[in-house]
């Protein structure tokens, strides 16, 4: 019950922060820089889309080491296989090193992703803007908001994972105390 509340004492931390970034994003690229809000929510989200795929990648790479990483059906997986801790089972590793790599696991996600980069990047903000623009007859610029966020937060996605497994991968090439 106590990991269940600082659980979501993370996602709630994490997603305030986010919603503070956010904002002062948008508002920094709309109301300073002048960008329209259309064009300024959706570098929020692609922007996000690239951290997102950084952080799992990270994440999954420095953490998830029992055997069950969700890195092992990226592409980029292949340059982790070398490692001795690579997740492919180490029965010799210790129940309690286990145990706290998952409840750190656990709660840098919920902090990072669900929280943070969740509060941060806005579906439902960006599927009302774009509803928005269609009801004021903005079609093209609709149009360039939903095409242009999807294709780029799925390449961001792409990169950021990619960059997150060379970031976990270069780490454990430092050894321990350095």
């Amino acid at each position: 019950m106590i990991r269940l509340f600082s659980i979501l004492a993370c996602i709630g931390i994490g997603g305030g922060f986010g919603a503070l970034a956010r904002e002062g994003t948008m508002s920094l690229l709309h109301g300073v820089i002048g960008l329209p809000v259309f064009a300024s929510l959706g570098f929020v989200n692609v922007f996000g889309s690239f951290l997102i795929g950084v952080v799992f990648g990270a994440l999954e790479g420095h953490l998830n080491r029992e055997g069950h990483s969700r890195l092992k059906q990226a592409p980029h997986h292949r340059h982790l296989h070398d490692l001795k801790w690579w997740p492919d089972g180490d029965l010799t590793q210790p129940a309690v090193d286990l145990l706290q790599a998952r409840i750190s696991l656990q709660t840098a996600s919920a902090l990072l992703i669900t929280g943070f980069l969740g509060a941060y990047t806005t579906f439902s903000a960006f599927c009302l803007l774009t509803v928005q623009l269609l009801q004021s007859g903005q079609i093209i610029d609709a149009i360039i908001s939903v095409v242009g966020s999807v294709t780029l937060g799925l390449m961001m996605v792409w990169i950021g994972l990619h960059v997150g497994v060379r970031i976990a991968y270069r780490k454990s090439l430092v050894p321990d105390g350095k």
